[in-house]
């Protein structure tokens, strides 16, 4: 099996080279097992939004490598955000265009617990400025039932 290092190496050279998209997927079997199936989803999520690929350092220890990559991952909610937001106009772009559709994002447990975290929090948020009195957004002033049956006439003009 591929180290770490050279599993991450090897993909990105591939990706930089323009040879990615027509490999086979016994040349890239090996780099995704070497990887695990994290990384490379979130390889995959960097691809996406047209980051350059992450590489492990060939001289530090792997164990050390895939803790910090697994933070790294974990913290950079944002790449995963647009990345499901790419996938899905593309999907829909091939759904509309009778094209394959591309491969589905594998998103880490964390990596979703955080992202459903992020939002419910900005629900939160906007739940607060919402119920803020005197902002102008809390919502219509409902009308009495008397006055919606029996509208007011026009006033004659003065």
């Amino acid at each position: 099996m591929l180290s770490l290092s050279t599993a991450t190496r090897d993909y990105a050279r591939r990706l930089n080279a323009g040879l990615f998209d027509t490999a086979r997927e016994a040349d890239l079997s090996p780099l995704a097992e070497a990887m695990g199936p994290e990384i490379w989803s979130w390889q995959y999520a960097r691809r996406l939004t047209g980051q350059t690929p992450w590489r492990a350092r060939p001289d530090a220890d792997e164990q050390v490598e895939r803790a910090v990559v697994g933070r790294e991952m974990a913290a950079d909610i944002g790449t995963w955000e647009r990345a499901m937001a790419v996938l899905d106009a593309r999907t829909e772009h091939a759904r509309i265009a009778g094209l394959p559709r591309p491969p589905s994002l594998a998103i880490p447990d964390l990596v979703r617990e955080a992202i459903e975290a992020r939002r419910k929090a900005a629900l939160e948020r906007i739940g607060r400025r919402r119920g803020r009195p005197g902002d102008g957004t809390g919502g219509p002033i409902p009308v009495p039932e008397e006055a919606a049956h029996h509208p007011p006439l026009p006033a004659k003009p003065m």
